[in-house]
């Protein structure tokens, strides 16, 4: 996916979860439409990104990203479509954007010297094997930061871990999300 069209999708998704998180003053202020509560509440009870395909609230993200993502040369449509119904799972978690990643906030001081996010908790999102188990992981997580997140880097972190679990193609170890996400991970413990 070309910057370009990366950029259009993180303004959709972003878009698409101020509507869902918003409060209606905030809303009318940004001239944004208030999504329908129960929206919300679907993807919040899905278990897998497959079940996210079939919910309303997944539909209004996807139709509104446009041809070059849903279509593109570089889309492989069902490939797509199950990345961005993970963007959907975990953006429902997300309440509160930040400007730090979530791994950052993950490795962040909690009570004591220890980080808000165990590092089991976080090894088992790293060794995540299936998009099934990294949703889980992940809105875990999300839960244990309550909700708290950069929208905009989880977006871009989810499709670089999807683009990294469904190509052949080899990746250096040094630009692998897990690589960067345990980076900041450990940095914001110090």
């Amino acid at each position: 996916m070309d910057r370009e069209t990366a950029q259009q999708g993180l303004g959709v998704a972003l878009h698409w979860w101020k509507a869902m998180h918003l409060s209606a003053e905030a809303l009318k202020k940004e001239q944004i439409k208030p999504a329908p509560s129960a929206w919300k509440a679907e993807l919040k009870r899905c278990e897998s990104p497959d079940a996210i395909l079939l919910t309303q609230g997944f539909r209004a993200l996807w139709l509104n990203l446009g041809e070059p993502i849903i279509t593109g040369p570089e889309a492989r449509v069902a490939n797509n479509m199950r990345c961005w119904a993970m963007v959907a799972a975990a953006l429902t978690f997300v309440t509160k954007d930040s400007d730090d990643s979530f791994a950052r906030l993950a490795g962040k001081n909690g009570q004591g010297d220890k980080p808000v996010v165990s590092e089991m908790r976080f090894a088992q999102l790293q060794q995540s094997q299936s998009p099934e188990e990294f949703v889980r992981c992940l809105r875990r997580i999300l839960q244990q930061l309550k909700g708290e997140a950069s929208v905009a880097r989880l977006v871009e972190d989810i499709c670089q871990w999807y683009r990294e679990h469904t190509s052949q193609q080899s990746r250096r170890a040094d630009k692998r999300i897990v690589v960067r996400w345990a980076m900041d991970y450990y940095q914001a413990a110090q």
